[in-house]
């Protein structure tokens, strides 16, 4: 198997543990899901999943909070990013200002921090 089936595998079977646990009948899932009876018994032989039927089984399970925080953790990771990113760009356009500033009145300071003479 692959790591994809696997992972399918691994789902499938948590949701079934997660039906089972909170004292739900297959047929009970289905109904809060808005599934057939057939689609969550498929999902519990561990035959793939669409995110659409996930997400479904999910609210049905009242378990859909473990896709928003997945969701919100990534968001969070995404902004984060983005803050880099601008900090460089930033950093970028101050490196490319003026190589020289004036210190003083005698001195020249370049962006390498070395001092030397103006005249």
């Amino acid at each position: 198997m692959n790591e994809n089936a696997d992972m399918i595998a691994m789902l499938c079977r948590r949701i079934k543990i997660a039906r089972i646990e909170k004292n739900l009948s297959q047929i009970e899932l289905a109904e809060r899901s808005n599934l057939g009876i057939a689609t969550i018994k498929r999902i519990e032989l561990g035959e793939s999943i669409t995110l659409l039927t996930l997400i479904s089984v999910l609210r049905g399970l009242d378990e859909l909070d473990q896709l928003r925080n997945l969701l919100a953790h990534n968001e969070l990771k995404i902004a984060s990013q983005k803050n880099v990113q601008q900090r460089k760009r930033k950093l970028k356009e101050k490196e490319s200002q003026t190589k020289e500033e004036i210190a003083g009145d005698d001195f020249i300071v370049s962006n390498l921090h070395n001092m030397h003479w103006k005249y």
